[in-house]
């Protein structure tokens, strides 16, 4: 495997398990095969009606966002992280009900960049269990009061995390817009990732409100992905909604890593909005080009690039909805 420089020494893992626990979409029909298992929701019963014979549990619930659980053994040692914990405050506990989880399985938190649709169901899992007591990796301008403009001018307001909150509740913030080194040594933040493309250039209607001023915030600068290294197959790169543009991330991860080969990319990739259209062409043409074993686009991708995705990578491509397991095995 190719390397230049080796500038964060990333350990490699034997395994990489992703669980996908919340994400915009619900499917009892995609189709599972190769290293995609599709988890069934099993867990937590309806309510008994006279209504309907042969009640089965719950479904999945699906809404804007996304929560990963990251899984990697690492010399035999297993180790997880929640990346992100999607956008509505019920559904996280309700989907880890439904897969038999308890809120709790992972060593720590880290949230992708500070928008609600990636923290709200942090919401209910303080609700279930009270005191959260885990430490949670984010970046500080994910604390900062963000928007949107709309076509008529108005600001929308953005959902953010609020830092006395979460402190509050438990949580050991660990605040760094640098590259972060978790889990012994097994799990890349990559904190601010580098913008050194010229089709992935921000999101010109976000702003943020500094000094009591809104201001134009296109870069978000606060959105971070995660990584982990794949024995013998290269980078896993994991991202949240991908502001900083997927191939920026990729690009960063590596120059961070040394590691040029990338297995699998999955998360968010942001260019659903009409406003990104012009850039699904540039990044299938890039993503083609690194020829990952698995793409896994998600949440704010949108069904036109998703589309493009499969037809440049078919082989690759894989369908994400609530439920979704995948496991990378290293050589």
């Amino acid at each position: 495997m190719a390397t230049s420089g080796n500038q964060i020494g990333l350990l490699e893992a034997e395994r990489v398990e992703i669980i996908t626990l919340c994400e915009n979409f619900v499917d009892v029909t995609a189709p599972a095969g190769g290293p995609v298992k599709r988890v069934s929701a099993r867990g937590r019963l309806e309510r008994p009606s006279s209504l309907i014979v042969n009640q089965r549990p719950d479904l999945f619930e699906g809404a804007h966002g996304l929560s990963l659980l990251v899984r990697a053994t690492v010399n035999g040692v297993t180790r997880s992280v929640l990346f992100d914990a999607g956008g509505s405050v019920d559904g996280l506990v309700h989907n880890l009900d439904c897969m038999e989880m308890a809120p709790g399985e992972w060593n720590c938190i880290v949230l992708s960049h500070g928008h609600g649709d990636h923290a709200m169901g942090l919401v209910g899992l303080q609700q279930r269990v009270g005191r959260l007591n885990v430490p949670l990796t984010i970046h500080p301008d994910a604390f900062l009061e963000r928007g949107s403009v709309r076509a008529n001018g108005e600001i929308m307001a953005i959902a953010s995390p609020s830092r006395r909150g979460l402190a509050d509740a438990g949580i050991e913030l660990i605040e760094t817009e640098q590259p972060s080194l978790l889990l012994e040594g097994s799990l890349l933040v990559t904190g601010q990732i580098a913008r050194t493309n010229d089709y992935e250039t921000g999101w010109p209607a976000h702003r943020a409100r500094r000094n009591g001023e809104w201001e134009p915030d296109p870069l978000v600068c606060d959105d971070q992905a995660l990584v982990r290294n794949l024995k013998g197959k290269g980078l896993v790169v994991l991202s949240g909604c991908g502001h900083a543009g997927i191939m920026n991330t990729v690009s960063h991860a590596q120059a961070l890593t040394g590691v040029s080969q990338v297995h699998a990319v999955m998360g968010g990739f942001n260019l659903g909005p009409q406003e990104f259209q012009s850039r699904i062409t540039p990044v299938v043409e890039a993503l083609t080009a690194l020829n990952p074993a698995l793409v896994a686009p998600a949440h704010c991708t949108g069904y036109r690039a998703a589309c493009a995705i499969y037809r440049a990578l078919p082989v690759a491509f894989v369908q994400n909805t609530v439920g979704t397991q995948i496991t990378l095995i290293g050589r």
